[in-house]
């Protein structure tokens, strides 16, 4: 009795032991560098509204992705920093106007691939997007600012397609808010990745990310559509 109770001890912890080992790890430093389209209504300042590259307004910024997966099942998540501020113009007045934004965002989902085969993966996925943002305008020297945090649940699916052992190409569209955070979110993106080394794949692509927040008198619109790199190393 006591060989049947090690053995099967002995039988699960295998089996756990293998299923731990069946988890694979991405962690993704990235670059991105959008055009960064706002318009900002903080307190009794008029709207102020910008669009310009990023490269022009930014003051400091941090940005990396992760993701762990088992068999059919992801788990991934970003932190982006952000520190942009710009000058811009109100009707004939040039630069009477700026604006200042600082915050992170964070986001975590989990997804399930409803379908694969040897080279393409089609996953249902589901998560959160977190905004903490100090967002300031200043209009003929009249400064107010609002510091808000929102989270937003999130819908939407990826899918994966492996050209050869090297290259493959991946897309991605989610929506949320629905006015449980912000009012409307969305986002989309395509990515080509190229297996650099063993464990390190070099990827690229364009990304919008687009949301629309409404609190009382204070909305912030933001809009990030561009190009980006990462580099992924894989565990």
């Amino acid at each position: 009795m006591k060989n049947r109770v090690l053995a099967a001890v002995t039988t699960t912890c295998i089996a756990s032991s293998a299923q731990a080992d069946d988890w694979r790890y991405t962690i993704a430093p990235y670059f991105w560098g959008p055009e960064f389209r706002t318009s900002l209504d903080v307190g009794p300042n008029p709207p102020v509204n910008g669009d310009t590259s990023i490269f022009d307004i930014l003051k400091g910024a941090f940005l990396i992705a992760g993701q762990a997966r088992n068999g059919r099942w992801t788990i991934g998540g970003e932190f982006n920093y952000l520190n942009l501020g710009d000058d811009v113009s109100v009707g004939r007045f040039d630069d009477a106007a700026s604006w200042d934004l600082e915050g992170t965002m964070v986001s975590l989902a989990a997804s399930y691939a409803v379908y694969q085969d040897d080279r393409s993966r089609l996953e249902a996925l589901a998560g959160l997007r977190h905004w903490d943002l100090d967002v300031s305008t200043t209009v003929l020297d009249r400064t107010f600012s609002t510091d808000q945090s929102w989270t937003d649940p999130l819908i939407g699916a990826r899918y994966n397609y492996a050209l050869n052992d090297r290259w493959s190409l991946t897309a991605m569209g989610n929506i949320g808010g629905f006015g449980y955070g912000s009012e409307f979110q969305w986002e989309a993106l395509v990515q080509a990745s190229w297996n650099w080394r063993e464990n390190i794949n070099v990827a690229g692509g364009y990304r919008h990310l687009d949301v629309e927040f409404e609190d009382g008198r204070d909305v912030i619109d933001l809009i990030l559509t561009g190009p980006y790199v990462a580099l992924a190393f894989n565990f």
